[in-house]
């Protein structure tokens, strides 16, 4: 009894596949639909190819540490006189820094005691 239903599917399944073999007979073709196709010439394009940049890696400069420097002893290291030192002192509005002890005399570290 078990083989009873396994042997109708079987036998169903070879039904379906012998009827889609069949071939149509004479009268029964169904008729297939035609359409019109119009086809433009072919066109060719040329694209030019991708243009591909180059970015130089960044540079790297090492620059010598330079001792920084009062505004004195630049124009001492420049050949400077005192009085010229003066005049750029006065010049530049007596900034507080040009005179370490405060005496009214700029740049005595630089050039010596002036008073």
């Amino acid at each position: 009894m078990k083989f009873l239903p396994f042997v109708a599917t079987v036998i169903g399944l070879l039904a379906l596949g012998l009827t889609a073999c069949a071939r149509p007979t004479a009268g029964s073709a169904v008729p297939v639909p035609t359409a019109t196709v119009t086809a433009s010439p072919s066109v060719t394009v040329v694209a030019a190819p991708p243009a591909t940049v180059y970015a130089a890696p960044p540079a790297t400069v090492t620059v010598p540490a330079v001792p920084a420097q009062t505004p004195c002893q630049w124009l001492r290291a420049n050949n400077y006189s005192y009085e010229q030192a003066y005049a750029a002192w006065t010049q530049e509005g007596f900034p507080i820094n040009w005179d370490a002890d405060r005496d009214g005399f700029p740049c005595e570290q630089s050039y010596g005691d002036q008073n």
